[in-house]
């Protein structure tokens, strides 16, 4: 399953736009079904908000440090991710 994460603001009439690039990279055609996951941003944190890539890297390394346990953790971590 293809998806694709942005900032949008909440048009009048609740509707939510979709970027050109976001529709096209996910082949959207109109009356296509896509499920919608809202998560109200705080103002100070809307220019803190990590892409999708990042998020996924992220939990990606939190996952794999929370699996090494404390043994020779610097070296293994480089050489993965160098």
């Amino acid at each position: 399953m293809k998806t694709e994460e942005y900032i949008a603001k909440v048009m009048p009439g609740g509707h939510l736009s979709i970027p050109e690039k976001v529709a096209k990279g996910l082949d959207l055609e109109p009356h296509t079904r896509v499920r919608v996951i809202i998560e109200k941003l705080e103002q100070e944190r809307e220019n803190h908000v990590l892409s999708y890539e990042a998020k996924r890297k992220a939990l990606a390394i939190k996952e794999f440090i929370t699996d090494m346990g404390p043994e020779d953790l610097s070296e293994r971590f480089r050489e993965k991710y160098k």
